[in-house]
């Protein structure tokens, strides 16, 4: 892909070139997946899924759906904490790694979170952890989010953000720009992956802008909550 493609872009009409590329990535780094997640983020990442945990004020006997579950960091922690989990990814490959390592149960499905293959009001949870900035269709995925949901029921999403304090994304985009794609490429193999993933972080969409779009698709409530001085960010949408 050119320069163009590693930068996001929305694109509701014609996503599929994207998203076809996107998973092919996926696919390809799923053996040394889990290990760089941890050593990148030096495994900060996991506090920020239990803090997402916290949120929901308890998930027990309720219904979830873990969407973008990647082998399952999150799916885990919501199994864990007994909640009824659906676990959707367009990688099967991922999907197949998760349950291999137990991290992922039998209600385990490949899907686009864009389609989502489920009833109208079949969830009290739903959850996205660093998945969003790689779907291109976003008007389409939070109308669906907003459809299979509860009255009531509320969405997290996880991602990762650029922080407004200037000394913190300095260094910030340095580990962007630099450490993350040399580590991960050289770990992985592949490093226009990890150059990808990157690059996403640095043109996403802003949270402040992601809240008016979910209000916009019919989210009653909104909230933020900035991580580690902002490189991390979670969405509360509440149906």
């Amino acid at each position: 892909m050119g320069k163009k493609e590693l930068e996001y872009e929305l694109n509701n009409e014609t996503p599929s070139e994207r998203k076809k590329y996107i998973r092919g990535m996926f696919d390809s780094i799923v053996p040394t997946y889990d290990f760089l997640n941890r050593m990148l983020s030096m495994g900060i990442d996991t506090t920020w899924r239990k803090y997402l945990i916290k949120l929901t004020g308890g998930v027990q006997n309720k219904k979830v759906l873990d969407m973008c579950c990647g082998t399952g960091d999150l799916s885990k922690l919501f199994i864990k904490s007994k909640a009824d989990t659906v676990s959707l990814d367009f990688s099967i490959p991922m999907i197949v790694k998760g349950k291999e390592q137990g991290w992922l149960g039998e209600n385990s499905i490949g899907a686009d979170a864009s389609v989502l293959p489920f009833k109208e009001n079949s969830f009290d949870f739903s959850s996205i952890s660093f998945g969003i900035r790689n779907i291109p269709d976003l008007d389409n995925f939070m109308k669906e989010t907003n459809r299979v949901m509860k009255k009531g029921g509320k969405l997290y999403v996880l991602e990762l953000t650029r922080p407004s304090n200037l000394l913190v994304r300095f260094f910030y985009n340095l580990y962007l720009g630099v450490i993350l794609p040399t580590v991960g490429g050289i770990v992985s193999g592949k490093k226009e992956a990890y150059k990808y993933l990157s690059k996403t972080i640095e043109t996403f969409v802003d949270p402040d802008e992601l809240k008016k779009m979910f209000i916009s698709q019919g989210y009653s409530e909104v909230n933020i909550y900035k991580k580690t001085f902002g490189i991390a960010t979670i969405i509360e949408c509440i149906k």
